[in-house]
């Protein structure tokens, strides 16, 4: 998916994901994914994909406004925890 913000072309295809997280209907079947992006010029992004399945989850890309509180709601493989580290979003306590 595709965006124009302040004069930029941003391609979710291009993005470096973060994490995500699934959503499902009210009948518990699988409506689509949001994934927390990371454009090459530093700016975060949420891209929602869905399947149909739910009215309430629909397709975009917007500029995310609150990376913290979107952290809080994904999932992350070790080696995106890792990154997230690395980018200073995070810090893991022992």
């Amino acid at each position: 998916m595709k965006a124009t913000l302040r004069g930029k072309r941003y391609d979710s295809d291009k993005m470096e994901t973060i994490g995500e997280r699934d959503h499902y209907s009210h009948s518990n079947n699988y409506a689509g994914t949001t994934s927390l992006k990371r454009a090459s010029d530093g700016t975060y992004w949420t891209h929602t994909d869905s399947n149909g399945q739910s009215c309430h989850v629909t397709d975009g890309l917007w500029p995310c406004e609150d990376v913290l509180e979107e952290l809080e709601q994904i999932n992350m493989t070790d080696e995106q925890e890792k990154r997230v580290v690395e980018l200073r979003l995070l810090a893991i306590v022992p």
